[in-house]
Order: C-alpha cells, then structure tokens, then sequence
C-alpha cells in the first residue's frame, strides 16, 4: 500500500486528497490529510463564516475540476442557493463545497482506498532515500511514501518599522481574519488598517454591515484599491507577441498596446489581463531571476491591483463610505507606529513629500501572507529548514521546487518524495494562488503521485 501524507487541509490540500481519491483506480492507496478538523476544506481564504467576504471570481468559473468550471455553481442550484453564474458568491458557500467534495470522496468505497482525517498538527519531517516520517504533535508517527506540503497562507510579517513594541498590544491584530477582531472592536472605535487591498476590503465590509461608526483609515504605498470587476468582455490571445522577451518591461509594453487596443475596440483591459491568465506561468518562468526581481520590487503592486480583483457590489459599499468620510485611503510609507499612555495607536507616515500622523483604538494588518518562509514563525516550517527539507525560492515568494511540484532541498536536489503545490508554488510560478491554477496543479499531482 501507497501511503500519501498531505500536510494541510485548506482549498489545496482538500482538492489533492479530492483527486488522489477520484483516481485510485488500482494500486492500493493510504491517504492521511492532517489538519485540524473543524479547518478542513476552508483553510484561511474559506474559512470566513462572513456573508460580506465574497469571492473574487464569478460561481460559474469556481468549480474545483479543470475539466468542470461550472461544477460550483451547479452546486449551488442543487443546494437551492439563489445565485447565477456570474454572482459573486459569499466564500463559506466555497468551504462547504470544498468540505462536501471531501465527504463524498472520503465515503467512496473502494477496497484499494483508504482515507484518514488526522486532526493533529505535522511539527517535523525526516525524509530517507524512499520513504519519510511525518511527526505530529501528538506523538504519532505517520510513515509515508509520499509528502505533499499544502501549507497555503501564513500569518502577514509585521508592518516594516524599526519598534514593534506595539505587537503586543492586545488590540493588534497582526491575523486580519481572527474571531476575536469583531469581538474586541467597539462601534465608535477608529481603526488604522495597514494594506489596501482585498483583506482589507473585507474587514472594510464586515464593519460596514455590523454599522461601525468610527473612522477607518488604510494606508499602503500606493495607495491602490484593487481594481473592479467588469464582466462581459473578450479579448483574442496575443501571447505569441511576447515569445522571446525576457525583460519585464518589453513585456510591459506589449501589454499596454494591447489594453489602449482593447478600449479603442469596445473591449475592456480586464479582458486584456484575463486573456493572459493561461500564459502568466510560462512568462515568467522565462524571465531571469533579475528581471523577476524587478517586477516584484516595482511592478507587482500594480498587476495585484488589475490582476486581483474585487466585486462591483463591494466597490460600491467602499465608495459611500468615502463619500460619507467613513473610510480614507492614505498614500504614504510608515514610519513609526507607538502606542501613547492611553493605549492609542500612534501611526507616523511619510505622504508626498511631507510627515502626517494618525491615531486609532485598532490596528488590523492586511499586508497579505508572508511568503519568506525562512521569517515564518512555525515549528513545522523552521524544522523543514533546519533539516535542509526546504529552502526559500529565489525570490522569496514560496519553497524553492520544480514548476511540476517536487520540492528541492537545501542541496539543490528535487525529491522523489516531498511535494508542495499552491501559494508555495508562487515564486516558481507567480500564478499559484487562485482555485483556477491548483486545482489544475491539484489533477496533475495526483495523477503523478498514482503513477509514479
């Protein structure tokens, strides 16, 4: 018997133990998913219980097979929710529907398949020449032939200023999705969020809702909502313009073109940047690590603002609440964040030019998910390192690996044995973080592990 050990039960992990157990055809197959139980098929993108934390994709496109983009919204229908294809759907319908694939998968009955929900939490890996350990909290020992770290999003790094006494203030929320946020905050409270972008759009929302009266302020660089979604418009693939350009400029410039074309023929450029979604990955593998380095330092902000995008209904929402001087969007760098002997946030930030200050009862972080996995506070995480299991990308984006999975040790040598897929795949392949891409990577995989 096979033993395959998946490290993670959020949308990756789930939809790996969903295929693995679709495709035991044969051979006799042991799958351990090892995640807290009540975590299973949500992970932190699902794992909302919110109404106003939506998807960013329409229902119709959200289906968790390649093959079948449409099975989430059929879903929907069967399950007599009141949603069309184009809606934008509340993301714990997401995790029921990943939790129900799971249940179906894990009931099938096969005499060659077995399936073991372990509620416990991995804390160490030893990998021998074909085989591996996994070590639990527990004191269990899970030996297997096959590791797959879905280890999905982590907790964002702290705010870039030199004092970060404030963190421990119990009213910094460094996790923008803990239950006790909503809990600790008063209606009249001013809260200061750190990022501009889709975190912080939902935390914006749900306060919104719950009919929070103090002011809230975002700041980040730029300054950048994400862009609105648009939906109805195509645009011809124009990838063979980019063959050969290895400088992210050139590309830059093709894809300008291409969106000043767009509007001039009655498309839209989010049909421009759409029409890129099934190349994104083989252009940036092409590029050399200096050019990828460039784009993520100069250029990465304004592709997450078009790339990742939010529902008109929410961009509405945020809109009055600008106009009702409810939520301000603030341009600048941080500088300084103390607290006063009151307890206060006390946030310094330069902004065109000059230094401004600001004050709030609430500090939520929504910078996004670190991905330096040599900064990410986990004794799973630091043991794999320690052990030479892992090592960071070039970039620092994700676990250095091939672009098919095999994670390569801190020897330079792709394993037979440990694999990762989704958000560590970022820095190998920039486009591995929305269901579009794992669930392909979720198929392909599974389809490996079987054969291999």
């Amino acid at each position: 018997m096979k033993r395959i050990t998946i490290i993670g039960g959020g949308a990756s992990g789930t939809l790996l133990a969903v295929n693995l157990a679709a495709n035991a055809l044969e051979k006799e197959i042991e799958i351990n998913l090892v995640e807290n139980r009540s975590r299973i098929g949500r992970g932190v993108a699902f794992g909302t219980t919110i109404d106003s934390h939506l998807l960013n994709v329409p229902a119709g496109r959200m289906g968790a097979f390649p093959e079948k983009p449409a099975h989430f919204h059929e879903w929907l229908i069967a399950k007599g929710y009141p949603y069309g294809d184009h809606d934008f759907v509340p993301r714990v319908r997401y995790g029921e529907y990943l939790r129900e694939l799971l249940s179906e998968a894990t009931g099938i009955s096969k005499p060659n398949l077995r399936v073991n929900l372990v509620d416990d939490e991995a804390i160490d890996l030893s990998v021998n020449d074909d085989s591996a350990e996994v070590m639990l909290r527990s004191g269990e020992v899970l030996p297997s032939h096959a590791v797959v770290l879905a280890l999905g999003n982590h907790k964002p790094p702290h705010p870039s200023v030199r004092d970060l006494a404030f963190t421990s203030s119990e009213r910094y929320f460094q996790d923008p999705w803990s239950s006790q946020l909503y809990e600790t905050i008063q209606p009249d409270d001013p809260i200061f969020i750190v990022g501009t972008g889709l975190s912080m759009v939902d935390v914006a929302l749900h306060l919104h809702r719950r009919g929070h009266r103090g002011k809230i302020s975002a700041i980040s660089t730029r300054g950048l909502l994400p862009a609105v979604h648009k939906l109805g418009y195509s645009y011809p693939p124009f990838a063979t313009e980019l063959n050969g350009l290895d400088r992210i400029t050139d590309v830059l410039k093709v894809v300008r073109k291409h969106m000043k074309l767009a509007d001039s023929t009655g498309s839209n450029w989010r049909a421009v940047i759409d029409s890129l979604r099934p190349v994104t990955q083989d252009i940036w593998r092409d590029l050399p690590i200096p050019e990828k380095r460039y784009f993520k330092q100069h250029l990465s902000r304004y592709w997450n603002v078009a790339r990742h995008r939010m529902p008109p209904e929410a961009a509405e929402i945020l809109k009055e609440m600008q106009s009702a001087g409810t939520l301000d969007i603030l341009k600048g760098r941080l500088k300084t964040i103390e607290l006063n002997d009151g307890g206060e946030f006390v946030i310094g930030f330069r902004s065109n030019g000059s230094t401004n200050s600001a004050t709030a009862n609430v500090l939520v972080n929504c910078i996004g998910s670190e991905s330096d996995f040599s900064k990410i506070d986990s004794l799973f995480v630091k043991n794999l390192i320690a052990r030479d299991v892992i090592r960071c990308d070039e970039l620092s984006l994700g676990i250095n690996a091939t672009p098919d999975g095999r994670v390569i040790n801190g020897s330079g040598t792709p394993s037979s044995i440990v694999f990762t897929l989704g958000t560590a795949l970022k820095g190998i392949l920039w486009e591995s973080t929305a269901i579009p891409e794992i669930r392909v990577q979720a198929q392909n995989l599974a389809r490996g592990l079987l054969n291999d």
